[in-house]
């Protein structure tokens, strides 16, 4: 295979990983959500906690579908568990970033007249939950390309 085609699979691969990274998106903010609406809690360390629950779905899904679409051909008995290592680790530093950036809303500041406060912290929440994502995913990306679902490594 030239490098050009290498290129080419690893970039289809990163969107094929990114697709499914946002559909792992969507299920934390809707179970972010949901636990956030539910408790009213916008902010604080409580938010790992909703983390530790969300990555507990988000990482069963992920798997099933970087296995079968992103890194098909790469079935290994181990894979699981070092895909959601990969993924805990992910879930750690997105907790720390989610907590760092929801303790001072700029939002609040900025748009304070006419908004519930309470909205302008979910939609904060939102925001951060976006940032963290995306910038942990390239990270994830990487280690599973390279360490979990390696063709190499299996053989």
């Amino acid at each position: 295979m030239n490098k050009k085609h290498k290129r080419i699979q690893s970039l289809i691969q990163f969107i094929k990983y990114s697709m499914v990274g946002a559909s792992n998106i969507i299920i934390d903010i809707i179970i972010l959500n949901i636990l956030s609406y539910t408790t009213g809690i916008t902010h604080g360390k409580i938010l790992f906690i909703f983390n530790l629950i969300a990555f507990s779905v988000y990482s069963v899904c992920g798997y099933k579908l970087n296995q079968k679409f992103t890194f098909s051909g790469t079935p290994q008995k181990k894979a699981y568990f070092q895909y959601a290592s990969v993924l805990f680790f992910s879930m750690l530093l997105n907790s720390f970033m989610l907590i760092l950036l929801t303790r001072h809303n700029p939002l609040a500041h900025h748009m304070h007249r006419g908004w519930n406060i309470m909205k302008l912290n979910h939609l904060w929440l939102n925001i951060c939950i976006l940032i963290d994502s995306m910038t942990i995913g390239f990270l994830g990306f990487l280690i599973n390309k390279f360490f979990v679902f390696n063709k190499k490594k299996t053989r």
